[in-house]
């Protein structure tokens, strides 16, 4: 099974010029590529494939500086482009919003892939990149025993970092819990981020809220500085460790609370939620702020496989409207925050009211409406 590990690169000035230096040829092969294909079909209307390009490749790399770049990182740059085609194509049969690729900007190519042994390889300790040299790596965690298959140089707003694509078994990534005959209902929200279906409330850190006043004062400074200059440069970089910043909070919050849950809960059930959907509407900018398809659809779902227990997602329509303990329909605004049934007297929270029917709808789906253990309401 093949596994991501990320490790942060301390290269020394020379050594980052020269990283630089790879990254502008990557980026210009690139370039020059979609170019070629572009030219060909508006003036023959012929197709080029990555063959084509890459039976061109020793030539180019004999007449052009793009000999210092290893020769197959010159082909993931070809495939990265070809990749690029396919994904256009197969919107475009499917009738969606093509999206034709564009030609990349040399601020906006960042990564570079090598097939590990083939100009990048880790000697003493040290990463070894073809024509830059050796590397200081912080080893923060060991490599897992397994085969590196591809490693990916990549610049980020913070420095530079290597990742190794290792095919690690399965048995080593595992960590098996001990068996819970637990189960729980998950409803996400923007008020509060969880609501467990035993009455606990996961507050929503409101990530971006928290931030949006410094990102608005940066972008301000941003827009009265001239483009392209040093201070220019500067802020924009600022701007970037930020959403940065961002980004890690959130994985970092999620991969903590995925395994909180299941050390709990031994069968966990889930909303199954149209995330683009969601992402269209008033409440954008808080949907994509609490980032649900990161936890539901990533996060957990792997955390749940290490540890050995089950993840089930069902069809969340209706399951505010419905009443958890009698099934009385009873329709109410998003506003109403309570939910009081008029049949039973039940008068709990709306969002626990949804998360217990999820934990019901859940173990129908799985068990097939056996008696499966409920958490108790609180």
């Amino acid at each position: 099974m093949l596994r991501a590990y990320q490790y942060r690169l301390y290269p020394s000035k020379n050594q980052q010029r020269s990283l630089w230096k790879l990254l502008k040829l990557g980026c210009w092969l690139y370039n020059t590529a979609l170019a070629e294909r572009r030219e060909a079909w508006e003036k023959d209307g012929k197709s080029i494939s990555y063959h084509d390009q890459a039976a061109k490749l020793k030539e180019l790399r004999n007449t052009t500086e793009l000999g210092r770049l290893n020769f197959s990182a010159c082909q993931q740059v070809l495939r990265r482009l070809d990749k690029a085609f396919q994904a256009f194509f197969r919107r475009l049969e499917a009738g969606e919003k093509p999206g034709y690729p564009r030609f990349k900007k040399p601020h906006r190519f960042r990564t570079l892939e090598f097939v590990y042994n083939d100009g990048l390889r880790i000697k003493k300790d040290r990463l070894y990149i073809q024509n830059v040299g050796l590397v200081k790596v912080l080893w923060h965690r060991s490599l897992p025993e397994g085969r590196i298959k591809q490693a990916w140089v990549t610049k980020k707003a913070d420095g530079w970092y290597v990742t190794f694509a290792v095919d690690v078994p399965e048995d080593t990534l595992r960590r098996l819990l001990p068996p819970l005959n637990t189960a729980v209902g998950i409803d996400v929200g923007i008020e509060n981020l969880l609501t467990l279906s035993d009455g606990k409330v996961i507050e929503n850190p409101r990530w971006y809220q928290k931030t949006e006043r410094k990102l608005a004062e940066k972008q301000r400074i941003l827009s009265k500085k001239r483009k392209g200059s040093k201070r220019w440069k500067r802020m924009c970089k600022q701007i970037a460790k930020l959403y940065l910043k961002l980004a890690r909070q959130r994985q970092d919050f999620y991969w903590k609370l995925a395994w909180d849950l299941c050390r709990r809960f031994g069968f966990i059930i889930v909303e199954d939620l149209n995330m683009d959907g969601l992402t269209q509407g008033n409440l954008s900018k808080q949907v994509l702020d609490a980032s649900w398809g990161l936890f539901l659809n990533r996060t957990l779902s792997d955390v749940a496989w290490r540890a050995g227990r089950m993840v089930v997602k069902v069809n969340p329509n209706g399951t505010s409207q419905v009443c958890s303990r009698c099934g009385f329909l009873m329709p109410k605004s998003l506003s109403v925050r309570v939910h009081r049934c008029p049949y039973c007297g039940l008068t709990v929270h709306r969002d626990v009211n949804a998360a217990l029917n999820i934990l019901h709808l859940g173990l129908e789906q799985a068990l097939g409406g056996s008696n499966a253990p409920v958490p108790e309401r609180s």
